[in-house]
């Protein structure tokens, strides 16, 4: 069985090789006049749909994490690549930065802002006459949970999946579960201070004021639950960064919401990478997987909810 899932593997890699193709980078501008950088892949003027893949924390520009494009190519190997900086970040000019990251990042960057970015993306994209009014929404970890947020306002969307992303809680009570009792007895006047001074010049857990006061009570999959678009959600049992409470939670919520089209997937010796203790990983293997499910959900689209 690991020789035929190897063999497969080995195939899926030359065949995803063969078709990826370069991402040109594309700007639009925010409602105050400000750059959003974004990455798409080149192709033939034909018919296609696109795949959107978001990181996880930090400010890593995504033309420097060749890992994103490497799972769009996996999870959905004949469409177009879709990646999206963060404010801040991936655009030429002032280079001053402050613990690593642009002050334009520290200064703005919510997760609600990602949202609305890459909603001002999707609609720059509607503009464009080969799109085929199709995308998959793939995120991992704090991308998770952007994409549990996104979803619903994406009347494209075909298919959702969440990786090591705990949906099912608040952020904040998901971060306290997560970090050393020390850091998470401070949590709480942390957040109340959030709350008063939504600011970017102070930091904690290396997220700004301003990012912990949008984020936590945001209980992503309340949102989730809202997509008529098949999800899928995965998590390793022995993830540290979302416990696997909150992953089942998020699973749970749904399923309560009656979102019918919804499955979740939980691999007992694996960790927030999808890796086993001993450090081999199986991100491509589950990935791989990812993608089967993606092909036979076409038909798991819900009737969209009239408001």
């Amino acid at each position: 069985m690991k020789a035929a899932l190897l063999l497969a593997l080995s195939i899926f890699s030359v065949q995803a090789q063969a078709r990826s193709h370069e991402l040109a980078r594309h700007t639009v501008d925010r409602a105050d006049g400000s750059t959003i950088s974004y990455w798409l892949e080149q192709g033939q003027n034909r018919s296609s749909e696109v795949v959107l893949v978001m990181q996880g924390t930090g400010c890593e520009a995504v033309s420097e994490k060749p890992n994103l494009h490497h799972a769009a190519n996996i999870l959905s190997p004949n469409a177009r690549t879709l990646l999206i900086d963060k404010v801040g970040v991936g655009l030429e000019g002032d280079a001053t930065t402050i613990d690593g990251c642009p002050k334009a990042y520290w200064d703005h960057y919510t997760l609600s802002l990602r949202v609305e970015d890459c909603l001002r993306v999707i609609a720059d994209l509607r503009r464009q006459p080969w799109w085929n009014r199709r995308i998959v929404i793939f995120g991992g970890s704090e991308g998770g949970a952007v994409a549990a947020l996104l979803a619903p306002l994406v009347p494209e969307a075909k298919a959702v999946v969440v990786l090591s992303s705990g949906t099912g809680v608040a952020i904040g009570d998901l971060i306290r579960a997560a970090i050393p009792p020390e850091m998470a007895a401070e949590a709480p006047s942390v957040y109340a201070a959030a709350h008063k001074r939504p600011t970017g010049d102070e930091r904690w857990a290396g997220l700004s004021y301003r990012w912990w006061d949008d984020a936590v009570d945001l209980v992503p999959a309340r949102s989730l639950a809202q997509t008529p678009a098949p999800v899928l959600l995965i998590h390793g049992a022995r993830d540290r960064s979302s416990p696997v409470e909150t992953a089942r939670a998020g699973h749970t919520m749904l399923r309560t919401a009656g979102k019918a089209n919804a499955e979740y997937w939980e691999f007992a010796d694996l960790d927030h990478s999808m890796q086993e203790a001993g450090g081999t990983s199986h991100m491509d293997d589950v990935l791989i997987q990812a993608a089967k499910w993606i092909r036979t959900s076409r038909s798991m689209t819900l009737p969209r909810k009239q408001k």
